[in-house]
């Protein structure tokens, strides 16, 4: 996979075991020295963040982690801390974990052996622990000791540096089956992992600190997926010259009585973003309401009755088409989602065509021409038949669902913003905002994503470049308003993220 500026790969925990197997086998590092500069590295996150920390506790698993964790309070030790390691195990420590024991033994640290994960009391007098109990290898819900361990670290409300991955996240899938651990500071070593970015287990992370370790950056292992932040790196740059429609055109269908602010904000969002020219479809009877806030776009009616010859005709020159916001679901617009779905046009389906389409997904499966879909939790879990809390606590296999579903580039809304298309990449927004969770935010970044296809992204690009975008508007927004009190409309007057007429990105 090719990288572009403000995109950085991702690696889901197969991959992170490859890139540990090629720097063993095929680059002769050994296991011990990579450990070691695991270790190091994570050694001096801990006394840079924490410098008043003096008692501290590394709480252990068993295999490479816990070996992390044994060399982290050794060298912990050296420094003058004062350190204390807790196996949480019933098996001897093997390889080279266990060569890391013996050295911290060897250098004083004292050993607690609590197999059944009762550990409170040792947690009593401590000012910060260390956790290195399940690797970036786990799977499943932790259990046992080991659960009962984690029960007690979050119980005992002090800071947490967790080791690679918060023990009980999933490395590759975010996916939090069971307990686990709530950290205030992440040490991912080498390579950012996925867990880290998807939730349930981005919301465990607490701070994530990627650290070198020794083994080069331009391995030959494809990444899982990237998260990008930089929106104008990724799109065509608009021409010098040409015509408004050369710089693409958008045409919105959408709105209803009583949700006329969502088509007009969706048209906005796409001037603002770079298209050319916007032409807003809405029913007649608001016609003159979406008008009065958008002087810059078109607004044209839409009969009730046989509305396709309108939709054929007014999508002649657009390249792109937004289908759904304020649509409404009323019997009549099924005729106007099946009409859109029928042109040969790139098309976003979002909001109430969603709805529509949950009914039928077939309309999406047919398509030819490039599609791409943006549910949040509950229309996503109205598209699979499920509930909305089985697509928040399993995101990533959700998002695989719908696009297997509707062969179309699917955006998952939410705090982490997964975009997967059909041949398998993976983008994930880098950043986040709370600005974002405001009425017709999505309808601005449907907007967004609307003008970057009209400017000639693939699907998958466009989302992603638009999620990007979207948030980082949010981000700025929030910088100039001191209160907090950040609407839709003030994402689209900071969207200044997209490159400008001419320019070379």
């Amino acid at each position: 996979m090719d990288l572009v500026t403000g995109q950085h790969p991702i690696y889901d925990a197969d991959a992170a075991r490859s890139i540990d197997a090629y720097a063993i086998d095929s680059l002769g590092i050994a296991g011990s020295t990579l450990m070691r500069a695991a270790a190091a590295a994570a050694e001096r996150v801990v006394r840079g963040r924490f410098a008043q920390a003096h008692a501290i506790v590394v709480v252990a698993g068993s295999g490479n982690n816990a070996g992390d964790g044994y060399e982290v309070a050794r060298l912990l030790c050296t420094h003058g801390r004062s350190v204390r390691i807790v196996r949480v195990s019933i098996s001897q420590a093997q390889g080279d974990a266990a060569q890391m024991l013996q050295g911290a033994i060897a250098a004083g640290v004292p050993v607690d052996d609590r197999p059944d994960g009762v550990i409170g009391d040792v947690l009593t007098d401590s000012d910060l622990v260390i956790d290195a109990l399940l690797g970036s290898g786990a799977t499943g819900a932790p259990r046992d000791g080991i659960a009962e361990a984690i029960r007690a670290v979050n119980d005992a409300a002090l800071p947490v540096v967790a080791l690679d991955i918060p023990s009980g996240v999933d490395a590759s899938t975010g996916e939090t089956p069971g307990l686990a651990i709530h950290a205030d500071i992440t040490i991912s070593f080498h390579c950012d992992k996925l867990g880290l970015r998807i939730a349930p287990g981005c919301a465990q992370t607490g701070v994530v600190v990627v650290v070198p370790i020794g083994i080069p950056d331009d391995l030959p292992i494809e990444p899982s997926a990237v998260a990008v932040t930089d929106a104008a790196a990724l799109l065509p740059a608009r021409l010098r010259g040409g015509s408004k429609y050369d710089a693409g055109a958008v045409l919105v269908v959408g709105g209803s009585v009583g949700m006329a602010g969502a088509p007009a904000l969706t048209a906005a969002a796409a001037l603002r973003a770079g298209a050319g020219a916007v032409t807003a479809l809405v029913p007649d009877a608001i016609q003159t309401t979406v008008a009065s806030g958008l002087r810059e776009a078109m607004v044209r009616p839409l009969a009730s009755l046989r509305p396709e010859r309108q939709i054929v005709e007014y999508a002649e020159r657009a390249r792109a088409v937004v289908l759904g916001p304020g649509l409404g679901r009323e019997p009549e617009v099924e005729m106007i989602v099946r009409a859109v779905l029928a042109l040969e046009r790139p098309v976003l389906v979002d909001a109430d065509a969603l709805w529509w389409v949950a009914r039928d997904p077939s309309v999406l499966q047919v398509r030819r021409a490039p599609t791409i879909i943006t549910p949040h939790a509950g229309e996503a879990a109205r598209l699979l038949g499920c509930d909305a809390t089985q697509i928040e606590q399993y995101r990533l296999r959700s998002v695989r669902e719908l696009v297997e579903l509707t062969r179309a580039v699917t955006l998952l809304k939410g705090r982490d913003t997964l975009v997967l298309a059909p041949d398998g990449r993976l983008g994930l927004r880098a950043q986040s905002s709370a600005a974002l969770a405001t009425a017709g935010s999505g309808d601005v970044l449907a907007g967004i994503i609307g003008a970057c296809l009209a400017r000639g992204a693939d699907p998958w690009t466009a989302a992603i470049a638009g999620a990007a975008a979207h948030v980082q508007a949010a981000m700025d927004a929030t910088g100039s308003r001191r209160d907090g009190g950040i609407i839709a409309g003030d994402l689209i007057e900071h969207l200044s993220v997209l490159a400008v007429p001419g320019s070379p990105s």
